[in-house]
């Protein structure tokens, strides 16, 4: 019954021509920096003090707050790389306006981020739900009674995210293998912290699964979502789905790419949740555990 991420006009459900529903690359980065943010990290990309402030404000805060002087060129996007992981991570436009006299020029213009994200899609076919009531509050002074209002969400939808970290981009935005780790952390992590809004609201992480190729190896599979499908558990059709337990994650064909490519790979770790069936059974063995929610699972699960 969430809608994390609806479109702008009616904030319903985004939705694909072809009927599939999606959930942009931003909203799973917002959920990221906000989880970094609790955590206690800088993130660039933030209020200040609360309020809504542009590149410019956010980075003259910071300058003050470190006691730094106002700077430009690479000096800058040094501190900036130095002291915020969202930048490290995805990069930024550093698209500075005047303000208070001053409109820094960074070098690089853009800093393209090592972390790309693409666009969230539903791996089955969603039930949009149309929920009506009724405000406390009146529209205004004279009026009485509340005010009528309408809520838009998925019955339920898993949402399946593809993202790559580029070693080349890495090595200019400076993005450490920690730095990786980190948002791997933040990704499964952050999705719960998030469920506590009403659009957001039964959030859960369900399979994270993380590929790190062998050095020097310019070789990626592409989109993995293409690699995973589902299937019914108990033959409900898919828009009657509302839990784990009405399918099965079916990562035959991932299991079988990523058997013809072991050459290229080092390594590979996941973290599942416990509520999730996997297929085949042993597909997890000789995958390591990340135990991100602080529980090992079995190898095979």
């Amino acid at each position: 019954m969430g809608n994390p991420n609806g479109d702008p006009d009616e904030n319903r459900p985004r939705v694909l021509p072809d009927g599939t529903h999606y959930v942009t690359d931003v909203r799973l980065k917002r959920f990221v920096r906000d989880y970094l943010k609790s955590q206690g990290q800088e993130i660039l990309v933030d209020s200040v003090e609360g309020k809504t402030t542009n590149l410019t404000g956010r980075v003259a805060a910071h300058l003050q707050k470190e006691q730094l002087a106002k700077c430009e060129g690479l000096v800058l996007v040094q501190i900036l790389l130095d002291a915020f992981i969202d930048a490290r991570l995805f990069g930024s436009s550093f698209a500075f306006k005047k303000q208070d006299d001053w409109e820094p020029k960074t070098e690089p213009k853009t800093l393209t981020g090592a972390v790309q994200i693409q666009h969230g899609e539903v791996k089955h076919e969603a039930q949009e739900v149309d929920i009506h009531g009724t405000s406390v509050f009146g529209s205004a002074e004279e009026k009485t009674q509340g005010t009528f209002t309408t809520y838009f969400g998925l019955r339920y939808a898993l949402i399946a995210f593809h993202g790559v970290a580029n070693e080349h981009s890495a090595n200019l935005s400076q993005m450490t293998d920690a730095d990786y780790d980190t948002l791997l952390d933040a990704m499964w992590n952050g999705v719960r912290a998030a469920a506590n809004t009403r659009t957001k609201r039964g959030q859960v992480p369900r399979l994270l699964f993380s590929i790190n190729y062998n050095s020097g190896v310019e070789f990626q599979f592409g989109n993995l979502m293409d690699y995973v499908s589902l299937k019914t558990a108990n033959g409900k059709p898919e828009k009657e789905w509302a839990s784990p337990d009405d399918y099965r994650i079916d990562l035959t064909k991932l299991a079988e790419r990523v058997g013809q490519h072991r050459d290229k790979i080092a390594s590979i770790s996941y973290c599942v949740s416990p509520d999730v069936t996997l297929l085949p059974d042993n597909v997890a063995s000789g995958w390591t555990d990340m135990n991100l929610d602080g529980v090992m699972q079995e190898a095979s699960v």
